[in-house]
């Protein structure tokens, strides 16, 4: 007598699995695209607090120090308010590395009030009024 086999006929056709992977393709391609602008997005806001923590550490030097005449001065730097203990090495969001001191990032000083923040970055720049600090007025450079 002849046995006959009969196959468990309840698996998934080929074309089922690939239209699955199709899916989860596409699934993951835009996840990776919403990820990509959030972190871009996140950096840009970094950079800019970096440049609002600069003016309030200039904020900070302009009200301890006691200076003789506020009205003299004109241009605090990234660089004094490190090398004073007013503000500590911040990074980069572009590269996660320190940003050294430099003179190239400074606040404008006019008539004793701070005036305009001036951020020099590796990557990119923010030079603008202080009243008016937005991730909009960076530039990449």
């Amino acid at each position: 007598m002849k046995k006959l086999f009969h196959y468990n006929e309840k698996g998934y056709s080929l074309i089922e699995v690939l239209a699955v992977i199709v899916i989860l393709g596409i699934i993951a391609s835009i996840g990776l695209v919403s990820i990509s602008n959030v972190i871009a997005v996140s950096k840009d806001k970094t950079f800019v607090n970096n440049a609002l923590a600069i003016v309030h550490a200039a904020d900070l030097y302009l009200n301890d120090e006691k200076l003789e005449d506020i009205f003299s001065v004109s241009k605090i730097t990234y660089q004094d308010l490190y090398n004073l203990n007013y503000l500590n090495e911040f990074s980069d969001p572009d590269t996660g590395n320190a940003l050294p001191p430099s003179p190239s990032t400074y606040v404008d000083v006019i008539d004793g009030k701070i005036s305009r923040v001036c951020l020099k970055g590796i990557n990119r720049s923010l030079c603008t009024p202080v009243d008016n600090i937005t991730v909009d007025q960076i530039t990449i450079n």
